[in-house]
């Protein structure tokens, strides 16, 4: 006769529940009249919660009352991720992205360090859970959205430092010497011109910068090899012009031929990789 498994006495073991906190956030009486008044907000949370199963602990409901979501400098907020931090909340409902960042990247930021310390995040508004497979879709989305727009953002920044580069635009900074910049319109002053000249002259033909500041310093100015150095690497001079790190052809005079520039930037590259170029 077979013999009949005999049941364990031993208890199941059952996972422990998990602790959720729910974060309500208003920060203008507008929001409060478009139903997103913290009273508004906490039944809602509340109510998705019971419906979801999950148990909230009172303790875990953090309120910021009129403040602004563009800083994460909010009491409750901080003490919200403290907890979170000490893994004594495992799950984070809010009524929608907005009320816990003020962009998605922000919101990426905040999700990868809540699931570094195992704290899901739920969003009512998005139908939005860290905790299932499509949530987790989701994040890759958001991250590829946001990088996209920080490509395009980026795109459009360089594009409009170069169109202004390429107009003749100035940035503000000291008229670099051998020009005169007035109303708007660049021209070369000889005498300042003449100095650069001889500058790029003896350094592409093999001065240091300490023998061509020695050699360009006058009984009315006396030079440093950093202020020839600045000289050289100045585009300006070559009629390239320079919009915040951004250098495009300029429309204005150049007072040393590109090639005698290009030939100083590759030496300059050369002294910096084998020896002080001064």
């Amino acid at each position: 006769m077979a013999r009949k498994a005999q049941r364990s006495n031993q208890p199941e073991l059952t996972a422990a529940p998990v602790t959720t906190a729910l974060y309500v956030r208003v920060s203008t009486e507008r929001q409060a009249d478009e139903g997103y008044s913290l009273d508004a907000q906490k039944e809602r949370l509340q109510a998705h919660c019971v419906a979801q199963g999950w148990p909230v602990d009172p303790a875990h409901i953090y309120v910021d009352a009129g403040i602004s979501g563009k800083s994460t400098d909010r009491p409750e907020f901080q003490r919200m991720l403290a907890a979170a931090r000490a893994e004594n909340v495992g799950r984070i409902v809010a009524m929608k992205l907005d009320r816990l960042a003020r962009n998605v990247r922000d919101f990426l930021a905040l999700a990868d360090e809540l699931r570094g310390v195992g704290c899901e995040l739920v969003m009512i508004k998005e139908s939005f859970d860290t905790g299932t497979p499509q949530g987790k879709f989701a994040l890759t989305m958001f991250a590829a959205m946001a990088e996209l727009e920080a490509s395009t953002i980026k795109e459009r920044m360089l594009s409009g430092k170069a169109q202004k580069a390429a107009e003749g635009g100035w940035n503000g900074a000291p008229v670099p010497m051998g020009y005169i910049y007035s109303g708007g319109t660049w021209s070369v002053d000889e005498a300042g011109a003449a100095v650069v000249r001889n500058v790029f002259d003896l350094f592409n033909a093999g001065a240091t910068l300490r023998a061509i500041a020695r050699a360009i310093s006058t009984a009315e100015r006396t030079w440093h090899p950093a202020q020839v150095g600045y000289i050289l690497r100045n585009g300006h001079y070559a009629g390239l012009a320079q919009w915040d790190g951004v250098e495009a052809q300029g429309t204005h005079p150049a007072i040393v031929a590109l090639p005698a520039y290009e030939a100083a930037q590759s030496r300059l590259a050369e002294l910096r990789r084998g020896r002080p170029v001064n």
